[in-house]
């Protein structure tokens, strides 16, 4: 019988550790465990690719030649953007503000600890 050494956190040798299960068994309990994720989170049958005709993909994804709905999705476009924009501000004037906060927070107890002595921390 072949038997691998390994060391332990000791230095010591002794015998690998041998797996008990089959290969089939652990298969299964993957595809198991594949299965349970996929139905958990709604990947099972129904979102198999299905097949579309010509005229459903042309009528989905056909960009409109009209000049007004090209303007308007320009500027529902344009909204969007600027909302997202708005958006980062805020989060960097907040994040500006937290900073701030912090480093005042910093200093006060840079100012507390150089006044005590060594043997009082």
């Amino acid at each position: 019988m072949l038997c691998f050494l390994h060391r332990n956190r000791y230095g010591n040798t002794e015998p690998a550790p041998m797996a008990t299960k089959s290969s089939h068994e652990a298969q299964l309990k993957k595809r198991e465990k594949r299965d349970g994720r996929e139905n958990l989170l709604g990947f099972g049958d129904e979102t198999k690719h299905r097949s579309r005709n010509l005229k459903e993909i042309v009528s989905k994804y056909r960009k409109s030649k009209d000049p007004s709905s090209l303007a308007m999705s320009a500027k529902n476009k344009l909204v969007q953007r600027q909302e997202k924009l708005d958006k980062i501000s805020n989060q960097a004037e907040e994040l500006e503000g937290t900073s701030e906060d912090y480093a005042s927070m910093a200093n006060e107890l840079l100012k507390k600890m150089e006044k005590r002595k060594w043997w009082q921390i």
